[in-house]
């Protein structure tokens, strides 16, 4: 990827003067030679005495769009980076000063057409303007819709970002402490990622439809339509359902809508989406939800999601089930199977630390327990243990907090963690784990019976290959019974192969049977050779 100098230097330039300005000078001074320049005439706002999770928000919402960006998703790393710093971040504002009209026309109309042509109406004032696209209403073959343009070289500002955050994560590992044990090129790698994807309005495309297949028979949830065949990937036109607020009770109840039933339906729809289809939509805030009469609940937004693999969902379905059941010995076990653990650590503390946190809530009220606040102390457990869990799940604990806090606004007696023991019960999820023991062992057996299968062949190779080895030391002294001790040796292996990798019951019985195959070729070759001189 080149970029010109000229621009690195200019945004360098402008990264280093803001964060002077936020009285960061001593961790930037390293960064780049522009530091030397930009501290010219710079002055430290009076806002450089506040606290540093403030000041470093402040920072993210002057540089723009990627380093928004890139503090939303540190606000969910509450497993690598202290609560003060992720709360000051989950309320960065995503809205900035709108785009001139003319700039995206023109991206309009060289991704899909002149706009008079293609729409029957166009609204050019936006209805919505954040840092990576602009919102307009719209009207296409007479439908109303939404048509959302990506900002004018947003990519190549993506990309002159994230080379200088790989630069800043290189510099800050070396000159500050502790920084290196949180793995910050990780952090911007998987950040980059990300933001790649969603500067791409296709995966948005791809994820509504993923959304539609996945409840196209549930009457509960609309997911509006994407028209695909004029959609690209820096303009996106989807359906404009003209919906509820999620959090405008009033409004709900005015139109006859339930407000408990909307809250009981939107956390079954929810957690469906994580423990039986493993894909769900990773910001549920108030903002991106909207209801309908007939307590209809209709989403939107799907650039962010967040996957559950298979076995991801059983270790969910085991951490449910291990506070239920107040199971501390579950719940460590899980954690430290989701997680990257960077040090040795005492199992027995850890599951100390659980119990501590499954008694904090043993004697409320289920009315009482928040599950904000359960996640919290669970990652307070986490960050002393250096456990680094993927992106999917923090986000996933980041929705279930979103979704709670919408919950109570809509029924006060709502409690997602009681819901989601009728969940599991309702859904049966607790033989989701048998299923998978099950699907475990039929692999299993597959990769034994090909082993077994191919043991032949394999024992015939290490035979040629001794032969060969053989032929070719014929004129050296030879060993007739170097053949025969190999071949055990080879079985041998083989057989201590099956018993340590494979690692299950019947492996042990085939690998036993294997040893004492060859410890009675050592054996019967050992007598044989007493005789034989």
């Amino acid at each position: 990827m080149f970029i010109n100098p000229l621009r690195r230097f200019n945004r360098y330039f402008e990264v280093t003067r803001t964060f002077l300005k936020y009285g960061f000078g001593e961790y930037v001074k390293t960064i780049h030679p522009a530091y030397l320049l930009a501290r010219i005439g710079i002055r430290k706002s009076a806002v450089s005495i506040r606290p540093i999770p403030e000041r470093i928000k402040l920072v993210c919402e002057e540089l723009g769009p990627t380093f928004i960006k890139l503090g939303q998703i540190v606000s969910t790393r509450t497993d690598i980076f202290s609560e003060e710093l992720t709360d000051a971040l989950s309320f960065l504002q995503d809205q900035v000063r709108p785009e001139p009209f003319s700039l995206m026309k023109g991206v309009i109309e060289s991704e899909i057409g002149p706009i008079n042509k293609v729409f029957t109406d166009f609204n050019y004032k936006p209805i919505g303007s954040a840092s990576i696209a602009q919102v307009y209403f719209a009207k296409y073959r007479d439908t109303p819709v939404i048509v959302k343009v990506r900002r004018p070289n947003i990519e190549r500002i993506v990309e002159l970002d994230i080379d200088m955050l790989k630069r800043i994560a290189l510099i800050a590992e070396i000159n500050i402490p502790g920084v290196k044990e949180r793995n910050p090129k990780e952090l911007i790698d998987t950040f980059a990622r990300m933001i790649y994807k969603e500067i791409d309005f296709l995966n948005e495309v791809t994820n509504a439809e993923k959304f539609r297949e996945n409840f196209l028979k549930d009457p509960r949830i609309k997911i509006p339509r994407i028209f695909k065949e004029i959609s690209t990937s820096k303009v996106l036109i989807q359906e404009y359902i003209d919906g509820i607020k999620i959090t405008d009770i009033n409004k709900i109840k005015e139109n006859g809508i339930n407000p408990k039933i909307i809250a009981e339906n939107g956390a079954d729809i929810f957690l469906k989406q994580i423990l039986i289809d493993g894909f769900f939509h990773a910001d549920p805030h108030p903002g991106n939800i909207f209801v309908l009469k007939d307590n209809i609940i209709v989403p939107i937004d799907f650039g962010m999601v967040g996957r559950i693999t298979p076995q991801m969902k059983e270790q969910l379905v085991n951490l449910v089930l291990g506070v239920i059941n107040r199971d501390p010995r579950r719940i460590a076990r899980m954690i430290l199977k989701m997680g990257i653990v960077n040090k040795n650590i005492d199992i027995n503390m850890l599951q100390e630390d659980i119990l501590y946190i499954l008694d904090k809530f043993e004697g409320r009220s289920i009315k009482h327990i928040s599950v904000k606040e359960f996640i919290a102390d669970i990652n307070r457990v986490i960050r002393r243990y250096q456990i680094v869990l993927p992106q999917d799940l923090l986000y996933l604990g980041n929705a279930l907090s979103q979704l709670e806090a919408i919950g109570r606004e809509l029924d006060e007696d709502f409690n997602i963690i009681d819901f989601a023991k009728g969940f599991v019960r309702k859904h049966n999820l607790g033989r989701l784990t048998i299923e998978i023991v099950l699907n475990k062992s039929k692999r299993w057996f597959e990769d034994m019976m090909t082993t077994i299968y191919e043991l032949p062949e394999n024992i015939n190779s290490l035979f040629e290959t001794i032969k060969n080895i053989d032929r070719e030391e014929e004129n050296k002294k030879p060993d007739r019974h170097l053949y025969w001790y190999l071949s055990g040796f080879g079985i041998m292996l083989l057989s201590m192969f099956i018993i340590v990798v494979i690692n299950h019951p019947l492996a042990r019985i085939f690998g036993i049977t294997g040893i004492i195959f060859a410890f009675l070729i050592f054996l019967l070759q050992f007598i044989y050779s007493l005789f034989s001189y």
